[in-house]
């Protein structure tokens, strides 16, 4: 049962969810499209987390993607032993690297006053599934070795059965239960993708090139007597 709702159940969910709501979003509020720059209300902590956080995450995520694209490739290309070695230890200094900012943002959102007025409740549940998700990939690459090779030939193939609408839990379904939490996270991630200010993930800026510089000026209290 726990397989079928995390390896069925939730990814095609998390999907209809990412295909409908994203756009009707876009359409309907577009103004909540893009995440909220804080760095007005508080920058030196901001600094500490978001810095980590996306030189982190973005190799990481991109070291997923490469897999799923280009599975022969980088089968042939880990088939080294020592380019293996390299890459898990480059991969788990970076998931300790996205892991430091989020345990910087999320305190950040808590501790700050003026950066509670605009922080909503979704904001709170994605920092921690973030910081969950990071944590259990780092004990997953620090206990369970080697995960970029076994990665290929056990969650690959499972997600193109998801994309062939012929899922095969059975690749999955004898993992240890870390392992399954951390694709539930994945799921969860993408699902929740749609509903908080994450979308901005999906939005190229191109166009803000051709816009003017916005010009902003401080509104300071009027002091009598000057």
């Amino acid at each position: 049962m726990l397989n079928t709702f995390i390896f069925i159940v939730l990814p095609y969910v998390a999907l209809a969810l990412l295909i409908f709501v994203t756009p009707y979003r876009y359409m309907t509020n577009r103004l909540t499209w893009s995440a909220y720059s804080t760095q007005f209300l508080e920058r030196k902590t901001l600094f500490w987390g978001i810095n980590p956080w996306h030189y982190g995450i973005i190799p990481v995520l991109a070291g997923h993607l490469a897999g799923i694209i280009a599975p022969g490739t980088m089968k042939s290309f880990l088939a080294n032993r020592d380019t293996l070695v390299l890459l898990e230890s480059v991969g788990l200094g970076l998931g300790l690297f996205a892991l430091f900012g989020c345990l910087v943002l999320l305190p950040r959102r808590i501790n700050s006053p003026i950066l509670k007025r605009v922080t909503f409740a979704s904001d709170y549940i994605l920092l921690i599934l973030l910081a969950l998700q990071a944590a259990s990939g780092v004990y997953i690459a620090t206990f369970m070795r080697w995960g970029s090779q076994w990665y290929l030939h056990t969650a690959v193939p499972y997600l193109w059965s998801l994309a062939a609408l012929n899922p095969r839990v059975d690749y999955m379904a004898d993992f240890p239960l870390i392992l399954k939490l951390h694709a539930a996270g994945a799921f969860l991630i993408v699902a929740l993708l749609p509903f908080t200010k994450l979308v901005h993930l999906l939005f190229l800026p191109i166009g803000f090139l051709k816009d003017p510089p916005l010009l902003y000026r401080w509104r300071s209290p009027v002091v009598k007597g000057e």
